[in-house]
């Protein structure tokens, strides 16, 4: 998978999703939309958050999408 944007990570998502795998979330996943949204949040907020604070934020934000979402949806 070769992710050049933000609508290649949604299309591989939903892909995942669709593909009736019952851990379609897994890790590997969490990893790429983890990366993905640290850029993202490092890109917009870097003059407010160091890089320690975006990567704990993205894990939390990570954990709470699966618990959320895709455990208990």
């Amino acid at each position: 998978m070769n992710v050049q944007s933000n609508q290649d990570l949604l299309s591989y998502l939903l892909k995942q999703m669709e593909s009736g795998q019952k851990n379609w979330f897994g890790f590997s996943e969490q990893r790429i939309t983890g990366i993905n949204l640290s850029h993202q949040i490092a890109a917009n907020h870097a003059d407010k958050m160091t890089p320690v604070e975006i990567v704990e934020y993205v894990a939390e934000l990570n954990n709470e999408i699966y618990k959320k979402f895709i455990k208990y949806g």
